[in-house]
């Protein structure tokens, strides 16, 4: 019975079943996914359907998934009141987030299965507190939330700054520490897992250039954070998928596969 971390799919289905099939995934295991399992790669849809199915596999919200719901409510809004002015839509759909498959994708979903997605991801995790042990893993798609909870808060619990602050920071931006005045993460005796800045940005590569998880124990002065995003969003032979196991912290690697 162990316990697994993993973040930033971005629609490379192919990749996550793999990963599953690598790690022996069963019934008795439990996986957290970190968000941003769905756009830039063609199946985001048929991810969130297959997790969706797996009552051991617990869903948090990225910023894509965020993007998402924004995007959909703007349509509805648009079309009750006669506007063209879809801006969350666009954004979502621009080639930077490359929403436009999973877009496509569940515009093909009957209104049923519509509602289920959403309903789904309304109550997706946004952080959650993991205890192994002696340690205490902090998941986050991002960065944290303000509200102070026991074990896990969902987006549905939040308001909507405590939301984007959790999947939209940018911890390595240089002015990131200077906006805070108070202890930039809740407690220094915390494990800070998340994803969402591809490691390759990080510099934290192997030796044949593909991105690995970047496991820094004195961040900022003592925060020790685990980033695991390894690059799908780039669909490139640098991209790699990569799974925490919390219990003795090994990590394991899909690497995506493209065409040379």
């Amino acid at each position: 019975m162990s316990t697994y971390v993993l973040s930033d799919i971005h629609g490379q289905y192919d990749a996550f079943m793999n990963m599953l099939k690598q790690i022996n995934f069963s019934d008795n295991d439990t996986l957290f996914v970190l968000g941003d399992a769905i756009d830039r790669g063609p199946d985001g849809i048929k991810i969130l359907k297959t997790i969706m199915k797996m009552d051991n596999v617990k869903m948090f919200l990225g910023n894509h998934e965020l993007l998402m719901m924004e995007a959909l409510r703007n349509v509805e809004e648009c079309e009750k009141e006669g506007r063209q002015d879809t801006e969350e839509l666009d954004l979502w759909l621009d080639e930077c987030n490359g929403g436009r498959q999973t877009f496509e994708d569940f515009k093909k979903c009957s209104a049923k299965k519509k509602a289920e997605i959403l309903i789904y991801l309304d109550n997706a995790i946004v952080a959650k507190k993991v205890k192994m042990g002696k340690k205490t893993y902090y998941l986050c798609h991002a960065y944290v939330v303000n509200k102070r909870f026991d074990n896990e808060v969902k987006y549905n619990e939040l308001i909507y700054k405590d939301v984007f602050q959790a999947v939209w920071q940018n911890i390595y931006d240089a002015g990131f520490a200077k906006k805070l005045n108070e202890k930039i993460f809740p407690n220094k005796k915390f494990i800070y897992v998340s994803g969402h800045i591809f490691t390759q940005r990080l510099d934290s590569v192997d030796d044949q250039g593909r991105g690995v998880v970047l496991d820094d124990k004195n961040f900022l002065d003592g925060y020790h954070i685990m980033n695991i995003d390894c690059g799908m969003a780039l669909r490139n032979k640098s991209s790699q998928l990569a799974c925490l196991r919390l219990e003795d912290e090994k990590i394991f690697y899909e690497a995506l596969d493209v065409e040379d």
